[in-house]
């Protein structure tokens, strides 16, 4: 594989790989099992056709899982990848009641003769190794990149690596005289495959759940706890998206800290823990000591709408910051949406550097009531900045 691919070119060219040696496994196995009458040769071909359609929409999963978040798609578009690892989990099944079915109606209902030949053993060894190259390949690539849809794919690979193990102790039975073995190995088939989709199933439904890795909330509270100035970490959140992971948290600071050491403690806080997870997008809202967050507040936001369709809401907003402009340097990135009528404002201020944490978050507080009083019902999220010397204010006066 070129070195120089993008990890997306590395993703589609193992997946697609992935195709060629299912469509390969199904037309052996098939031939065999229809030369033979195996019904556990024919299990296996029916379980890498299964196989190939699983291939199939994991290349499809990868493909569409690189593109970047968008407009309609904030946290981008990895998760296609566990609900292609759910459809494959749901095959898998399909495949299972199958050989199930069918090897309970030759073992009671319907005999079979089965005609074990050397190609009998052969497709299945040849089987084997291509199974066994496939989910190494597939299984490095997933743990490369975090891939869900490419670890499901190696799943069914090495999956079929057992399964073929069991149908060739079937041929051996039926070879010495004990043609029931065929099915008994069959059925040994479908219970390897049942108790991989229920792995497979769980740890898919985990992520599409945003369930956090075990363990993992514990270790980056007392990483974050131990950073000098945290008083506390609290409503850690995290989930997993893909190979990326989104952290929000709350850290408590002294209230007596300014605006510019909060900013550097947070800016801490997020190297500490990207070092243990690097692809990580972290949202940190800071506090003080028994405080609420002033940073940043989250809201559900939807219907946008363009400042030209609400100008008498803008004239309020803007009348009312000119009220206030002593109390900081500039804003900037004013915007308005809206939900169900309510107006949803969302801008940033930039304060004095030196300003503390309890001061900011009153101000804060302040501006919204005043807001609110003239406007009405509405949301607001002011972000909260410290001046740097680089902000347009202090470039005009320098001017």
């Amino acid at each position: 594989m070129n070195p120089n691919s993008s990890p997306q070119e590395e993703k589609s060219s193992v997946a697609l790989i992935s195709i060629l040696a299912a469509i390969f496994l199904v037309g052996i196995k098939l031939v065999v099992g229809l030369a033979t009458g195996s019904l556990g040769i024919l299990s296996e071909a029916a379980h890498s056709a299964l196989d190939f359609v699983a291939a199939l929409i994991t290349y499809v999963a990868v493909r569409i899982s690189g593109r970047p978040a968008d407009s309609e798609h904030h946290y981008g578009h990895s998760k296609v990848e566990s609900l292609s690892a759910l459809a494959e989990t749901f095959l898998l099944l399909v495949t299972c009641f199958w050989i199930i079915y069918e090897a309970f109606r030759r073992m009671f209902f319907h005999t079979v003769e089965v005609e074990v030949t050397i190609f009998s053993f052969m497709v299945m060894l040849i089987a084997i190794i291509v199974d066994y190259t496939r989910s190494r390949a597939l299984s490095k690539m997933a743990k490369k990149y975090s891939s869900q849809a490419l670890e499901a794919d190696a799943l069914h690979f090495s999956s079929d690596i057992y399964s073929s193990l069991v149908v060739i102790v079937g041929l051996i039975f039926t070879k010495v005289g004990f043609p029931v073995g065929d099915s008994i190995a069959a059925l040994g088939v479908a219970l390897l495959v049942i108790i991989i989709c229920y792995r497979l199933g769980k740890r898919t439904l985990d992520v599409l759940m945003d369930r956090a890795p075990e363990g993992l909330k514990q270790e980056i509270e007392q990483m974050v706890e131990k950073v000098p100035g945290v008083s506390e970490c609290s409503r850690l959140r995290i989930r997993r998206t893909g190979a990326q992971v989104f952290v929000d948290m709350n850290i408590s600071l002294d209230k007596n800290t300014s605006f510019e050491q909060a900013h550097h403690i947070a800016g801490e806080v997020e190297r500490k823990v990207r070092s243990i997870l690097p692809e990580t997008d972290i949202v940190i809202h800071t506090e003080p000591t028994g405080g609420l967050n002033f940073i940043d507040r989250k809201i559900d936001l939807s219907e946008k709408a363009k400042w030209s369709q609400d100008q008498e809401a803008e004239q309020i907003i803007k009348g009312t910051l000119n009220e206030h402009i002593e109390d900081f340097i500039e804003f900037h990135e004013l915007t308005l949406q809206r939900k169900m009528g309510i107006p949803l404002i969302n801008l940033h201020l930039v304060l004095p550097k030196n300003i503390k944490i309890e001061d900011a978050h009153k101000f804060c507080d302040h501006l919204e009531e005043d807001i609110k009083k003239r406007l009405g019902e509405s949301e607001i999220v002011i972000h909260v900045e410290p001046c740097d010397g680089n902000c347009e204010t202090c470039r005009k006066e320098c001017d």
